[in-house]
This record gives C-alpha cells, structure tokens and sequence, in this order.
C-alpha cells in the first residue's frame, strides 16, 4: 500500500468518487464527483477530462454554455448540459428555478471545489493518484489512453510523481478472482465484473463496496484538510446522525444518544433475545395487520420474506376502520382510491386506509401521468382482492397463526383501548379466524394500557419507528423487534419473491 498526498477520481459519474470516499481517500468533494460527459464519436471521455485540467478549468462552467435537457427522474433535479464542453449536470439545479437565478450559487460552489483541486495538486510534495472507472453502459477508455492520461498529468505537475489505477471491467470474473497488475511507472490495472446485477438496480451501477476494497488496499491519503473542514464536515455528519434519529436539537440528541447507550447495557445484562429464544412459538403463518408498514418490515429484517396481507404494506391508525375493513373485506376500494402525493400511497376513500401501489416514494411529477397512476391503481385493486381473499382462507384453516398489530401510542393511552381491540380481535373471528394468536405490539411508554385476552398477548418495544421513517432499521427498537420475531416465529421460511420497494427506494 502507497501512502498518497492527494487521490482524486477521473471517472464517469458517480460510481468513481462514492467508491474513493467508501475507501477513506477522498476527503472534500471535488469537480468531476457528480458530472458526466456526453458520448462522443471518439469514444471516451478521459483525456477531455485531463484537458480540462490543464486548461485550469478555464471557461468550463458559464452560463450561456448550458442548456436544459429534461427532468432528471434519479436525482429529481434538471438536467443540464453544457453545449460548448458537453459536460452534463444532472443533481445541481433545483427544478422549476430559472436557470439565471440558480447559477450564482452552483457557479461559486464549482468555483470553490476547482479551487480546491488545483490547490491540493499544486501543493502535493511527493506523490499523487488518479483513479480512472467508467460506469458499465459506456465505453470505457483502454490502457493506452489511460497513460496517456497519465503522462499528461505527469508533465503537468513534475515535481510529484503521478500515479494512476485503472478500473477495468470484465464480465464474469467475480471479486474474489479480481486481476491486479502493475504495469510500470505507477500505473496500476485492477479488472473485475464490478457492475451490480442485483435486481432494481440500474444498468450504470456499480458494486462500490468491492470497488472501495480494491481502493483501500492500494492506496491511503495523508489527511490534507484544515481544522475548519474537518469540523464542518462532523457539523455536517451530526446534523445528519440528528435528523435520523429524529430530534430537534443538541439536547434531544444528547439525551437520544444516552438512551441508546443504557438499552446497550440493558440488553446485555438482560438479552431479551435470549428470553424470547426461551419462550419461541413457531406458527405456520406471521402475518401483519400494520397499522403501518413497520412490522412487515421488521420481519423482513428478521427472516427475510414478508407474508404479505392486505395491511402489511398499509397505513391505517384507528382500529376501528381496520375492524370495519376485517368484518368487509368489501369496502375495500368499494368508494374509489384517491392519490396522496405526499406519501406515494392510494387512500381508500371508503375506510380510509392507504395503500402501497407499486410507484416508488421518490417518484417525480412528471413521471406520474394520469395514465401511470391509472395503471397503479389497477395494479393495487387486482392484489388487494388476491389478498383479501388469501387472508379469509388463512384466517378460516387450520393453520396455526400469528397476527402482529402495532397500536399507535395515542390510541394505546385513550380511555377504551382495549375495549378497541376487542373490536378488532371480534372482526378477525367475524372474518372466521381460528387457531391463532393476536399478537398486540405497543410502545413501552403505553405498556399495561391494552390488557391481555384470550387468544391475544401483548408485548412492547421501547419506542416505534417515526411515521416519515417507517424503514430505517437502526431507528426505533431494532432489538426490541428481533426479539419479538424471535419469540413469535415462522415454522418455514419462505423465498423471497422480489424486492421490496424500501431495498430500491
């Protein structure tokens, strides 16, 4: 491993800086991280990049060389391409803001991040590298344009030696019989299939994780920020941890991040997983009854399929419509869906139920054209009815039967609560149930308000998911969920069918 002043990425898009900051050798952001060039007759673009470079960036950005393309459906940005250079910029300008008035702000943020570069070149005491990897849908430049590049930059800054690692793509070879070659003079190969296959994922993906291994083994950075970087950069990386975590400030924080730490220390010394191991009920079905998505997902986390109810993908707080929804199947979509934009999902206009379709949560305007949604719609009325009667033929056999139903806290602590749920648990035996076990998940902050029944236990997490971040896994209770899929567990695991549309979102 070479130790480097300065590692800086030359490739296509996205893949080549998200790999080199996976890997810990890239440490501010840069000019090429999140820009492309559009095709050309001569084939790659590598050597337009280096010119560019050696033009000290002159003229690369003004604003009556660029020019609207369309809406960007993956960032949910315009894109733009520039008309003279043919460098395209598909995440910086904000949709529906003229183009005048947003390239003050995107031109200072490029002029800062080619500022930047030139100085942590021109500053560069003995070695530098550039990484070269082109995304799997274009063509990707050959060794010898590669040292072109590098003999370029070379005679560009002769007072370091320049370095350079190419990526190069081969079909069929897996990781772990990666060719890596030195070719002399500092120049490295390293070739592998490294696009990613998995399914949902688009063509240009690639395998970062392998791609930052091979990077991280080849090469360390010395730390070239200043104190203020790297402080604004943890102001950056906390204000993030904070909005994940969901709270309003350094204090709720504080106090977040102490709550985790005692659950740590209470989990070791009494390991709920261990006590559900002891007490571990196998049923034939583990089905979800919501109100949200948050115990499918949870399951999925657990054993990794999802078997799916009307309600496992839905949002329904009030138990009285999903009693009314148990006892009529009927009323299901009998009134009409209605599109919420805001959360992706198509409200029942009759119980008032939301419902999952197959359109993603990021999905744009402009992608959803009355045809588009007419068509998801469909889609949801067609396996709401294949659930609904899948879900009265289990209900009614004799399987045996593990029905989750997270209540929401507010509804746990009102007067009646239980009173509610015996509601709910009288409509699933309207419906025909039996053989099972309903199973009443609340917050610990509501525990002892839902009491237990007949065919029905109560068991409490420490805190649910927020309502904005159903699937993040970290958030919540994630121990407090295992140990509750522990305890109350499929006899059989069944495959996977497909994604889920949080693995694609």
């Amino acid at each position: 491993m070479k130790n480097y002043d300065f590692v800086f990425g030359l490739g296509r898009a996205c893949a080549c800086t998200q790999s080199l900051r996976s890997a810990g050798l890239q440490l501010l952001s840069l000019p090429w991280d999140w820009i492309t060039y559009q095709l050309t007759p001569q084939g790659p673009d590598l050597l337009l990049r280096v010119d560019v470079i050696a033009s000290g960036f002159a003229g690369w950005f003004e604003e009556e060389d660029l020019k609207f393309v369309r809406k960007n459906p993956e960032s949910g940005k315009d894109l733009y391409i520039n008309k003279r250079t043919k460098i395209i910029y598909p995440h910086d300008f904000t949709p529906d803001i003229p183009l005048h008035e947003a390239y003050p702000a995107i031109k200072a943020k490029y002029d800062r991040r080619v500022k930047r570069f030139l100085q942590l070149l021109s500053e560069a005491k003995s070695s530098i590298l550039a990484v070269y990897m082109d995304t799997p849908t274009h063509p990707a430049a050959d060794v010898e344009t590669c040292r072109e590049a590098q003999r370029r930059l070379q005679t560009l800054y002769p007072r370091v030696k320049v370095d350079f690692l190419m990526f190069s793509l081969e079909q069929g070879r897996p990781f772990e019989k990666r060719i890596v070659e030195d070719l002399g003079d500092g120049f490295t190969r390293v070739a592998f299939d490294f696009k990613d296959y998995a399914s949902g994922k688009p063509d240009h993906a690639v395998r970062l994780g392998e791609c930052a291994a091979v990077l991280k083994s080849l090469a360390s950075v010395r730390e070239y920020r200043t104190r203020r970087e790297i402080k604004a950069k943890n102001k950056v990386t906390r204000e993030a941890k904070m909005r994940e975590a969901c709270v309003n400030n350094e204090w709720e924080y504080f106090l977040y991040r102490r709550r985790r730490e005692f659950d740590r220390i209470r989990e070791f010394l009494f390991p709920r997983i261990l006590m559900a191991k002891l007490r571990r009920k196998k049923f034939d079905h583990v089905l979800s009854l919501g109100m949200n998505c948050e115990p499918a997902f949870r399951f999925s986390l657990s054993w990794g399929f999802v078997d799916s109810t009307p309600f496992a993908w839905a949002s329904c707080g009030k138990p009285a419509n999903l009693a009314d929804a148990l006892r009529h199947p009927e009323h299901i979509g009998c009134e009409g869906f209605s599109w919420h934009a805001k959360s992706a999902m198509w409200v029942c206009n009759r119980t008032g139920i939301a419902f999952h379709g197959k359109l993603m949560a990021n999905s744009q305007p402009a992608d959803l054209s009355p045809e588009v949604l007419e068509k998801d719609k469909a889609e949801l009325v067609q396996r709401l009815a294949y659930l609904n009667e899948k879900l009265t033929r289990i209900l009614s056999d004799d399987s045996s039967k593990a029905l989750i139903y997270r209540v929401h806290t507010k509804v746990a602590k009102e007067e009646g609560a239980s009173e509610m749920i015996d509601d709910v648990q009288s409509a699933l035996e309207d419906r025909g149930a039996r053989n099972y076990k309903l199973i009443v998940v609340t917050e610990r902050a509501a525990r002892r308000r839902i009491a237990p029944a007949p065919n029905r236990i109560v068991r409490s997490v420490y805190a649910f998911n927020p309502g904005s971040s159903v699937v993040k896994p970290k958030l919540g209770d994630p121990a407090g969920w295992k140990a509750l899929f522990t305890e109350f567990s499929p006899s059989k695991i069944l495959p996977k069918k497909h994604p889920f549309k949080f693995e694609m979102e």
